[in-house]
This record gives C-alpha cells, sequence and structure tokens, in this order.
C-alpha cells in the first residue's frame, strides 16, 4: 500500500522516518512495540481528500490482526493509530508521542520540511488545484494550538523550528498567492 506510485508523501520514506524517530526518542514510550505497531499501519489506507484515512487504516488493522493478536494489544494500537488524526488531544502518553512523531517533519530543517511539505501538497493536488485555503489550512490549524507538539522531548528538540518553519511557510504561501 505504502508502494502506490501517486503517495509522494504518505509512502514507505514516511514510515522509515517514523520508525526511525520512534527509534530515537522511545525511550520515553510505555508500550515501544504498540507505538511501532500503530506506525506501520496509521497511513496504509490513505485516499486522498477523505476525512476518515486513519479510521479505515485502523479497521484494515483490526481486520488483518484478528486471530492473530491479543485483544487488549489490538485494541491499544487501533486506538494510537486513531492518535494521528490530530483532532484532539491523544489521552496517553504514548498518544501523545506518536502524535509528535507524526508531525515531526514540521520541526526539521527547513529544506526538509519544505520537501516533506511539497510532496504532501503533490499528494492533496490529484484531486484539484491547490488554492490559498487548501495550502494554509492545516498549517493556520496548527499554528493556533497551545504548542505543536506534546511531549517533553518534542517541545524541547522541535517545537521552536516547527513554529518557524509554519510562520515562514505561511508568509511565502500568502506572498506566492499575492504575485498569481
Amino acid at each position: 500500500m505504502y508502494s502506490e506510485s501517486w503517495r509522494s508523501y504518505h509512502n514507505f520514506d514516511h514510515i522509515r522516518a517514523c520508525l526511525q524517530w520512534l527509534d530515537d526518542c522511545g525511550r520515553h514510550a510505555d508500550d515501544f512495540d504498540a507505538i511501532e505497531m500503530a506506525i506501520w499501519f496509521h497511513d496504509c489506507i490513505y485516499v486522498v481528500g477523505a476525512s476518515d484515512n486513519e479510521a479505515r487504516s485502523r479497521d484494515f488493522f483490526l481486520d488483518e490482526s484478528r486471530g492473530v493478536l491479543g485483544d487488549p494489544y489490538r485494541k491499544l494500537v487501533a486506538h494510537l493509530i486513531m492518535d494521528t488524526c490530530h483532532r484532539d488531544i491523544p489521552d496517553s502518553r504514548d498518544g501523545k508521542l506518536l502524535a509528535d512523531i507524526d508531525l515531526t517533519s514540521f520541526g526539521l530543517p527547513w529544506d526538509d520540511y519544505l520537501s516533506d511539505s511539497v510532496n504532501v501538497q503533490n499528494e492533496n493536488s490529484i484531486l484539484k488545484p491547490p488554492t490559498l485555503e487548501s495550502r494554509t489550512y492545516y498549517l493556520n490549524k496548527l499554528k493556533q494550538r497551545k504548542t505543536i507538539y506534546y511531549t517533553d522531548h518534542y517541545l524541547r528538540h522541535y517545537e521552536m523550528s516547527a513554529q518557524r518553519n509554519i510562520a515562514r511557510h505561511l508568509v511565502e504561501i500568502h506572498d506566492r498567492y499575492q504575485r498569481d
């Protein structure tokens, strides 16, 4: 699934990066294995423009793991997968860590952040050309949060950079649309 040709961000490179970031901060996890399993499945179903990709991915995980993994573990992983929706503050320490891992690219050095942003935009523009609103909606939602990240590790290592990247990117997007 992660090798579908149209995926330019939600592909195996994103999963590999998430796994590396988990390795980097995994000492803060309560259940490292559950977070790792959630990483593998959290974007396996990805339909551009759909608002229920995480739920579809969770359901796929639950179907594939039925009879193979224990129900408490399956329930935990399913809950973690839903924490990657980024709609609400996760209710567990591991959920917060996974949510932070999934958003790590916002706090990367500018060129890496911008590369990931371009890849996301390439995926999103499959359905229709990007608009100012579509390019800035999620960035503005993140900017309105008290913090981008939840865990001490991410607040310490990535928060300032993420805030700067988002602010800079919003200015550049607005400037580009004013010129066009």
